[in-house]
């Protein structure tokens, strides 16, 4: 029996003792109908119970409980109020194990992509806030006693490949709902059902980015950031186009120009070679909007309403600025490597390269001979001679000296190009 199995009988041992039912929910319910392996490192679970927020109380009941399975641990837990939600984090005898435990609820979005209203509910009225017909599908637990509950018809969906939206007002509630059936459209090799189809189109047409919608903001940049992270990415990003989800980030952005996909696999690649941070999926997302067919003040503005982090946003507006100034370059022709290397490094990428390999994308810049050369050999030659050897000779430190090994380096670098 695997530990997540071990982890799901005895909690649901555990919320019987506190009056409340458990039931695991969601991709774990889906991945089992598809025989996939069942959840190993994390589960979705929610909570019945008669007070106000039993996922709550569950996590408390846990907290102080003595008799956790043979080699498990809590490492920590969180409760969240004002969701009903919960959250365990474990270790295991396989490993750690993240279980996320809901309170049966309903929600009310009282403009798109506001946070929730939340109150307490019953687990039909939970699976019905949920997103696709696939992902409303229950296993109350003990599964040997319960059967599933698939009240709008996942498990017919899910044998037809469609991703069925639970409601007319899914995409309109939570626009970033059709990221996340891209994600699912990839993986699971799903097409939209006809009807998500019109509602997508529909929500599409009419959709403005909310004013004052944090919330939304954050989802939206977390979907694309978990689908560049996923290995179906390419094909996602193909259905990203097909199904119109651009314009969720530029009004009008119908498709990737030629070559997109080859270069942001490119550019992770060699991003990680690069440097540590971002991550990958990070890096591409930030690729994603230099594809964008905008300015760089309409691409700065796409990134700010996604909330970008700062380091992210300083990364993506220095590329921009490098960016400007490459388009803007006229007369380069016959610069030597030393003159790439030194209008490049005093632009900022002497510390940060990526600068450099984010201007390779497909379109944005015809200096691509120069920069690949400056990012792969160019910048990694050093001058022959170090400033100890040169102190040693009876230079003495100040200007003069980096004036000096700066030349050194530069004649280094046109020999050696």
């Amino acid at each position: 029996m695997s530990a997540a199995q071990t982890w799901m009988d005895w909690l649901a041992l555990k919320a019987g003792q506190c009056d409340l039912q458990l039931a695991l929910v969601g991709g774990a319910v889906r991945d089992q109908l598809l025989g996939r392996r069942g959840p190993d490192k994390d589960l979705d679970l929610v909570v019945e119970g008669p007070k106000r927020w039993p996922a709550v109380e569950l996590a408390q009941a846990v907290e102080q409980a003595h008799d956790l399975p043979s080699g498990f641990s809590l490492i920590n837990h969180q409760c969240f109020e004002a969701f009903g939600t919960a959250q365990l984090q474990l270790n295991t005898p396989e490993g750690p194990l993240l279980c996320d435990l809901s309170s049966a609820r309903r929600e009310h979005y009282a403009f798109p992509g506001a946070h929730p209203e939340v109150s307490l509910a019953c687990l039909e009225e939970d699976l019905q806030r949920r997103d696709f017909s696939l992902n409303a599908i229950a296993q109350r637990l003990p599964a040997a006693d319960h059967a599933r509950l698939d009240p709008f018809g996942g498990m017919g969906a899910l044998k037809d490949r469609q991703l069925e939206l639970l409601h007319p007002a899914s995409l309109s509630d939570d626009p970033t709902r059709l990221i996340r059936g891209v994600r699912y459209g990839a993986r699971l090799n799903l097409e939209l059902s006809a009807t998500a189809a019109k509602q997508a189109a529909a929500a599409l047409q009419s959709w403005p980015w909310p004013q004052g919608a944090p919330a939304l903001a954050a989802r939206l940049r977390m979907e694309l950031e978990l689908l560049f992270d996923e290995p179906h990415w390419p094909a996602a990003i193909g259905l990203m186009q097909r199904w119109g989800a651009l314009e969720l980030l530029q009004r009008e952005w119908q498709q990737l120009p030629p070559g997109s996909l080859a270069w942001l696999q490119r550019l992770g690649a060699w991003g990680k070679a690069l440097a540590a941070e971002p991550p990958v999926a990070c890096l591409r997302l930030l690729g994603l909007l230099l594809l964008a067919p905008s300015d760089s003040n309409g691409i700065t503005a796409m990134a700010r309403r996604l909330q970008l982090p700062q380091g992210q946003l300083k990364l993506l507006e220095s590329s921009l600025e490098l960016g400007d100034w490459l388009k803007e370059l006229t007369s380069a022709e016959d610069w030597q490597p030393s003159t790439w290397s030194e209008a490049l490094e005093s632009r900022g990428a002497a510390s940060q390269p990526l600068l450099v390999l984010m201007q390779l994308g497909p379109g944005r810049c015809h200096w691509r001979r120069p920069l690949l050369r400056w990012l792969w050999r160019w910048r990694l030659i050093r001058s022959p001679i170090k400033a100890q050897e040169l102190l040693a000779q009876g230079w003495s430190s100040g200007p003069a000296l980096g004036e000096e090994l700066r030349r050194r380096r530069a004649e280094a670098i046109n020999l050696q190009a």
